[in-house]
């Protein structure tokens, strides 16, 4: 639509392209890791699958890595649709733009589990997400330069989402230019975070009424 409606205006285009994947990830990684993990642990699949001798980090990683992998393949479907059907042009460097689609898949799976800790039960899981992806719809610009209109403090605490350390990463991809060292920080430091909170804080049961 946005090729349709400003074809002369590439950017925006782009940025929207940035921006509505963002969200496709937080949705296809995090969002859906935090569901999976938590209706698992309320049906205490997980507490059984801890009985057969699986060591915890196979058993979350196994989970992680399947939805990690599907968001990664949908994101990049997305792409290539995109550059046959809407005009949108190849990245100059394609190899830093899977690069980054699979941090930021990894990074938001890695988060979803993270934040089952703070979800009672499985049925209230998407709707405790929820927070993830307007944060990212917003701070990334799916939802158009919305940010724009906010203060800029409210700005600068956006762009330390990990959703906007991806955009800013594949934005350099597309352009050629951009420092890379700046999101890949902030994608790695993400990931420790939430490495920290699922080691300290991951529940494996229910909570006992």
């Amino acid at each position: 639509m946005m090729a349709k409606v400003r074809p002369a205006e590439a950017g925006v285009l782009l940025d929207t392209h940035l921006g509505v994947l963002a969200m496709g990830l937080t949705v296809a990684a995090l969002m859906q890791t935090a569901v999976t993990l938590t209706a698992r642990r309320d049906q205490l699949i997980l507490k059984r699958m801890r009985a057969t001798g699986l060591h915890d980090r196979e058993i979350i990683g196994g989970e992680l890595l399947n939805v990690a992998a599907q968001a990664v393949l949908l994101a990049l479907t997305v792409c290539v649709v995109l550059y046959a059907a809407a005009g949108l042009r190849i990245p100059r460097d394609p190899v830093v733009l899977v690069l980054f689609v699979v941090a930021a898949a990894g990074v938001l799976s890695l988060l979803g589990a993270a934040w089952t800790a703070a979800i009672s039960r499985a049925e209230v899981a998407a709707v405790m997400t929820m927070p993830w992806f307007l944060l990212a719809g917003v701070g990334a610009g799916g939802f158009g330069p919305v940010v724009q209109l906010l203060p800029s403090w409210v700005g600068t605490l956006l762009n330390l989402l990990p959703t906007s350390g991806f955009v800013a990463g594949a934005r350099a991809a597309y352009t050629g230019q951009g420092d890379l060292l700046v999101p890949l920080l902030n994608l790695a430091v993400w990931a420790a975070v939430a490495l920290a909170a699922i080691r300290l804080r991951f529940r494996w049961e229910p909570r006992k009424s």
